[in-house]
């Protein structure tokens, strides 16, 4: 018997099956847009009809360097988004999913609709949060 299949946590069956088709829907458009960036970084900039020549003015330059900053950026965030789910999707297999793995408390049932990938529950989050900022 699968953990799905008994109460996983303190979660039900069909509360956990709702949140594991809402992860595999996430996980499946973050790594479409992962392939997306992924080519619009490797376009080369003349394909991309960017004006390339020496005599490009300043504020173009910047304006497309801002615009492959934020793609990065984009594609730093969606990967650990991805990286998340993805541990989700894992805890729900190994049958702890929507329990907080810093204390094992339930993290709250509203908190992981919000938020399906949640690995914490607030309070936790908050702390591991704080202990990042210290060092």
């Amino acid at each position: 018997m699968s953990a799905i299949d008994v109460r996983v946590g303190t979660r039900d069956a069909a509360f956990v099956m709702d949140m594991k088709r809402r992860l595999v829907q996430m996980r499946r458009e973050l790594a479409n847009e992962s392939v997306s960036e992924a080519r619009e970084l490797a376009t080369p900039a003349t394909e991309r009809g960017e004006d390339t020549t020496p005599s490009q003015h300043p504020a173009d330059v910047a304006s497309d360097l801002e615009a492959r900053e934020f793609v990065l950026t984009r594609r730093l965030i969606d990967a650990r988004e991805l990286q998340d789910v993805d541990e989700a999707l894992a805890r729900i297999d190994a049958g702890t999913y929507g329990v907080c793995i810093d204390c094992g408390r339930p993290v709250p049932a509203e908190r992981l609709e919000v938020r399906p990938q949640a690995a914490r529950d607030v309070e936790c989050l908050r702390r591991a949060r704080s202990g990042q900022r210290g060092r």
